[in-house]
């Protein structure tokens, strides 16, 4: 047994010359993120009973329960600290696991993939000890952010914010990260690929997200078996609960015996899942650029399609809902009927659209990437040695993205539309809300032309979309709450769309923003047509 660690300190200690950079960057990133707002919502809200007792309205409503989760607090026991878990637990355990997924995945298969693996085991090294290595290289992240997050807490000396809970805060959130980096690790030894496993991996990701926004409304006791459950179930600042945090150190153990179990009996290179034989001739269409890119990517697009559904659908389903929540809390109707022409499903809409843009964003520039990501592996070599145009490669991966765009906004409409007439006596048309929906597609475009000009000139530094996605997500979503400066919103592109029903269309902006998107695009492909070939 002794001989399947072998080296495992070694090729720690390597991993760690190799990534320390980024798992630096990535420590102080994530723990500001955890913990570095706690001073901006003690200065709106904490000074002011009312304001908590106001957010604690707010948080009680539906949609919020089904975005953010519930909390144990009372009136009287949403404190600060109370609210704060509130609104950033479940979100930052969401970028915690997507951190960790895209790393162990990027460490273990695609390195498998790539050959480096196979390089690795020629020499006297034991069977699990690479896995190990990046196992330890997550604890060890991990372990520094808990730190890191819990000293900001402390720092900030927020009353009501004491040290227990702060620790509980950040191990919470720490926990999630490693547990989510052995749920990969799993499905790195079940894929056939990197691609797969990553595919697995978001998947049941957003699985257990949607099925605890079922859950949280309708069995509040069914989210102690969501894995994501775990991160608010220990009701930081209010009781501090620790059982969930056993419960995930125990799973992600489990986790990790049963990946070593799948890695030591399966081949290098192999994996669980049945590979389809191909056909013995190809389709027709695969002889043309648009059918190859089309068969490249459509599980990728159908998988997404069918997600943004869903989850337009189950916004759509508490619809209903929101009239009886409303109707009994004078304070609601305060805050969210300021106009008595708009339903406050209507009123709700124009925010839920905001989620479901962004998540289309996530799909069409994911779609875009592989342009790039396929050229750094050398995919596109023998293509490029035809007579295929730079022009042509281009325009047929951008218009794609148009389409999926537009696709993936109708999706959300769709399962928003046809959940909530299955359950309101009034529902609303298919109209009213398409164009509280179709009226974010061009901010999805501007993120288009954006990425454009990173593959065309900057095709090395392709990742700072996401950077952008994440500071317009969080700016969108926490935007109001959190009372961000003017000219920070100013600088999300999805600022500047209208909120339709409640806000006129903004014909003027809109189209400035598709001239916009598309001056970015043709200014990409004059560097894409222009540059050399990149490789990793």
């Amino acid at each position: 047994m002794n001989n399947l660690f072998n080296k495992t300190g070694m090729l720690f200690l390597l991993s760690l010359r190799r990534d320390w950079l980024k798992l630096l960057i990535w420590a102080i990133a994530l723990s500001l993120f955890a913990g570095g707002f706690a001073t901006a919502l003690y200065e709106m809200y904490g000074k002011d009973p009312a304001g908590l007792i106001a957010m604690y309205e707010t948080m009680k409503n539906p949609v919020m329960i089904a975005m953010l989760g519930p909390t144990a607090a009372t009136a009287e026991t949403y404190t600060i600290g109370a609210m704060y878990a509130h609104e950033m637990i479940l979100f930052t355990a969401l970028v915690f696991a997507i951190v960790s997924i895209m790393h162990v995945i990027s460490r273990t298969r695609k390195e498998e993939d790539d050959g480096i693996s196979e390089l690795i085991r020629s020499f006297q090294v034991g069977r699990l000890a690479k896995t190990t290595a990046i196992v330890l290289e997550m604890l060890l992240l991990h372990v520094v952010i808990i730190a890191l997050s819990t000293v900001l807490l402390q720092v900030q000396d927020i009353p009501g914010l004491n040290f227990s809970g702060n620790l509980l805060y950040s191990i919470s959130l720490g926990v999630q990260g490693f547990l989510w980096a052995m749920i990969a690790l799993i499905f790195v030894q079940i894929a056939t690929g990197a691609g797969g496993a990553r595919g697995l991996s978001f998947l049941t990701l957003g699985l257990f997200y949607i099925i605890r926004m079922a859950t949280d409304m309708s069995a509040p006791d069914a989210s102690w078996f969501n894995p994501l459950g775990w991160s608010y179930l220990v009701n930081v600042y209010v009781s501090d609960d620790w059982l969930p945090i056993v419960i995930a150190v125990v799973a992600s153990i489990v986790c990790l015996v049963f990946s070593y179990i799948l890695e030591h009996a399966r081949d290098m290179g192999g994996g669980y899942l049945p590979e389809r034989s191909g056909r013995d001739h190809a389709k027709e269409r695969l002889l043309s650029l648009h059918g190859l890119i089309l068969r490249l990517q459509k599980t990728f697009i159908i998988s997404w399609l069918i997600s943004i559904f869903i989850i337009g659908a189950m916004y759509g389903s508490i619809f209903e809902e929101m009239d009886e929540f409303v109707s009994d809390s004078e304070m609601m109707k305060q805050m969210f009927l300021h106009n008595a022409n708009y339903t406050i499903q209507e009123q709700f809409m124009s925010v839920l659209f905001v989620v479901l843009s962004l998540l289309t964003t996530v799909f069409i520039v994911g779609s875009l990437m592989k342009l790039i990501n396929e050229e750094k592996k050398g995919h596109w070599d023998q293509l490029y040695a035809t007579k295929l145009s730079r022009a042509k490669f281009y325009w047929c991966h951008v218009i794609l993205t148009f389409i999926l765009g537009v696709l993936g906004q109708f999706s959300a409409i769709l399962g928003l539309y046809l959940s909530q007439r299955s359950v309101m006596e009034t529902p609303l048309s298919l109209w009213e809300i398409t164009k509280a929906g179709i009226v974010w597609v061009p901010a999805e475009f501007f993120f288009i032309g954006i990425l454009a000009i990173l593959i065309g000139w900057l095709p090395r530094w392709t990742a700072i979309i996401w950077g952008y996605l994440v500071f317009s997500f969080f700016v969108s979503y926490f935007g109001q709450m959190m009372d961000i400066p003017e000219f920070i919103i100013n600088l999300d592109i999805f600022s500047y769309i209208p909120k339709v029903p409640i806000e006129e269309w903004k014909w003027g902006t809109i189209i400035l923003i598709k001239l916009l998107a598309l001056f970015m695009i043709v200014i990409g492909f004059i560097g894409y047509k222009k540059r050399d070939l990149v490789h990793e």
